[in-house]
């Protein structure tokens, strides 16, 4: 088996847009954990686990894999 590059691709805040760049193996979805990968600019009640919010952001990835 042989192992994925990690490489940095541009991912969106699926619920207000907001980019940024992510380190993955993939071009799939990814997902804040607890407090750590929220979207800045969403509001609290938006991405924090104290609110409800499971998962907090969802980031879809911008980029096609080549």
């Amino acid at each position: 088996m042989t192992p994925v590059k990690i490489t940095r691709k541009k991912y969106a805040c699926q619920r207000c847009g907001h980019e940024k760049t992510q380190e993955t193996n993939h071009h799939g979805q990814t997902v804040s954990w607890g407090r750590y990968n929220v979207c800045p600019k969403c509001p609290p009640w938006a991405k924090y686990p104290e609110h409800g919010i499971v998962p907090g952001t969802v980031w879809i990835c911008q980029e096609e894999n080549a």
